[in-house]
């Protein structure tokens, strides 16, 4: 009687010691026609759609299009590139590898990496970039804009012709 007793306490015991302890295991699974899309209320704001995704803490995407949408859910524009990886914790993004932007009123963006800040809300990048707006062509090093190339800011070593607001 007194062997099952010590036998009970000590199940209770690994037991409650068993519930104060969390393991994770984070592993990791590859998709296909991956989509993942990103809302405000139920507002869309962004999709991501890549033709493979490796997911786990971030998921890692390779020949993606990440399309933004507008404050009417309307498409502002479309970015392409070779590869990337999402940060779930922040809906963070990084592009890598001949990146492509081109905004509904036909604003193109070229760039080999660029980031997207959900918190900021801006695209942005410390690397080379050309873009052209109204058959216009405008190089420059580092950028930061809003998802729909409205208001882009070069950073440095700006060159190209044209008007600007």
């Amino acid at each position: 009687m007194i062997k099952m007793l010590i036998l009970g306490l000590a199940f209770v015991f690994v037991s409650c010691e068993r519930q104060n302890t969390t393991e994770l295991e984070i592993k990791e699974e590859s998709l296909t026609s991956f989509i993942l899309r990103n809302y405000k209320g139920s507002r869309l704001k962004w999709k991501l759609t890549a033709e493979e995704a490796k997911i786990s803490d971030t998921t890692v995407i390779h020949q993606f299009e990440l399309e933004f949408f507008d404050e009417n859910s309307q498409p502002s524009s479309k970015l392409k590139a070779d590869s990337g990886y999402v940060v779930h914790k922040t809906n963070d993004l990084k592009a890598i590898g001949n990146i492509i932007i081109k905004s509904s009123d036909s604003v193109t963006l070229w760039t080999n990496e660029l980031n997207w800040s959900e918190e900021r809300q801006k695209i942005f990048t410390d690397r080379e970039v050309k873009y052209s707006k109204d058959k216009q062509i405008y190089r420059g090093r580092g950028l930061e804009a809003d998802p729909s190339l409205k208001h882009i800011v070069i950073k440095e070593k700006f060159s190209g012709k044209g008007e600007f607001e």
